[in-house]
């Protein structure tokens, strides 16, 4: 085998020119002293004497050159044309700017030691830091190593054999395996951003947070419960700027004004479930608002209005609690805010304290896709109540004694959805339509 290599290094790329410098280029790559080896002109053409160019131990800045010679055969003659090559090379380009600190030069001619020692110093006379000379030697030990069996195959056509390939896949194996994975999951994310930007530009059907307890337990241990999220759009979309949504126990407190009005029903998930939706919205016509109205201290000229309730009967096992927000009807007489529209935007969660301290992670979903997931580490309970508390349901005090706490976020004032960061994750997928059966 050694002896196929050395032959074909000598006539195998005697027509191809550009093989021959592809070729040493690759040589030098495998050598972990060169990094950022590339081509000067990989189609060919005027390269200032330097077919490669690359940086010598991270810092040094190499130029390359190659000088094959046809039907090489190690005579004086050719001998000759390459160290005369050499200097040719060595000399244009010393002419460049920036100049080269270290030289390198491939040949497909054998060279004595004394011979290539002569070139070196001759590149160091000229003030190079470092020269090195790739004979045909040298070139063939690198294509005969596990290193160089691929480089050897694609440009002089020798096969591995059975050796070969035993140390080729020991060597390469896992990172070829590695490789391949990491290419078809590149492309699938790439296409799976695609299609998200594309159906995010569709309307914001729906808006559901899912806040998961930590285990299942029985609706008399959660008992009474109030859950809601405070979303603030960063841009006003057709009018909606801000919105609050959420659900609580005893569906009767959507028409009560008082206290006394709750009586018609019974406080407790088990018994009922009710909730609601409010939302602030400016005239598209007037600026937007600026910081998110969390209902802390001053007043604001804009109010939120109920725009949707809901009711259902109670449940006795509760593992997670779902609140939504949505938008959509059967027919879509008007405008409705997109998916990309919640880009940028600002989120707080509202619960009881008992619940609270249940929830092990907060689910965020839109449309069919899962837009963000908070896990129990990335969120802090704080006992400053932030909510909008314009929201007009009624609680008693007995309800109340198990305190309002705000869900946020470890280091800011808000949850932030931002698609330029994370791509979302389908949740569904889209089943296609059969031909007709044969």
């Amino acid at each position: 085998m050694p002896y196929d290599t050395d032959e074909r290094l000598k006539s195998y790329l005697d027509t191809n020119q550009m093989h021959r410098e592809q070729m040493c280029l690759a040589v030098v790559a495998i050598d972990q002293r060169f990094s950022d080896v590339r081509h000067r002109h990989p189609r060919g053409g005027p390269d200032g004497a330097r077919d490669i160019e690359a940086m010598f131990n991270g810092v040094q800045r190499v130029f390359g050159a190659v000088g094959f010679v046809n039907q090489a055969a190690d005579s004086e003659e050719h001998k000759k044309r390459a160290m005369k090559k050499f200097s040719e090379d060595l000399r244009e380009a010393l002419k460049q700017e920036p100049r080269p600190e270290v030289f390198v030069f491939l040949t497909n001619v054998n060279l004595t030691i004394g011979e290539k020692e002569g070139l070196v110093q001759e590149a160091k006379e000229k003030g190079l830091a470092h020269a090195e000379v790739f004979d045909r030697e040298r070139i063939r030990i690198a294509l005969d190593s596990a290193d160089g069996f691929s480089i050897r195959f694609q440009y002089l056509d020798i096969p591995l054999s059975e050796a070969e390939q035993a140390t080729f896949f020991a060597r390469w194996g896992d990172d070829i395996q590695g490789v391949i994975a990491d290419g078809f999951g590149e492309v699938r994310r790439v296409l799976n951003r695609i299609l998200f930007l594309q159906e995010a530009e569709l309307p914001l059907a729906g808006l559901t947070v899912v806040f998961q307890l930590d285990k299942e337990y029985d609706g008399d241990q959660i008992g009474h419960f109030r859950a809601f999220a405070f979303v603030h759009l960063k841009a006003p979309s057709q009018g909606l700027i801000s919105f609050v949504f959420g659900s609580t126990d005893n569906s009767a407190r959507l028409n009560a004004t008082n206290v006394e009005g709750l009586r018609i029903g019974k406080s407790g998930i088990t018994h009922s479930m009710c909730g609601g939706q409010w939302e602030m919205r400016v005239s598209e016509n007037e600026p937007q608002v600026g910081e998110p109205d969390t209902g802390g201290g001053g007043e604001t000229e804009y109010a939120y209005q109920r725009t949707a309730t809901f009711t259902s009967v109670g449940r006795n096992s509760v593992k997670s609690i779902g609140i939504q927000f949505s938008q959509d009807t059967f027919i879509r007489l008007i405008p409705l805010s997109r998916l990309l529209d919640l880009d940028e935007s600002m989120f707080l969660f509202y619960l009881n304290r008992s619940l609270a301290e249940k929830v092990s992670s907060v689910q965020i979903y839109a449309n069919e896709y899962k837009l963000k997931e908070i896990r129990r580490d990335g969120f802090r309970i704080e006992n400053e109540f932030r909510g909008k508390r314009g929201v007009s349901l009624v609680f008693t005090s007995e309800e109340l004694a198990d305190a309002w706490v705000t869900l946020g976020p470890l280091n800011e004032s808000f949850f932030h959805i931002r698609f330029s960061d994370q791509t979302p994750k389908r949740s569904l997928s889209a089943e296609e339509v059969t031909g007709p059966s044969q």
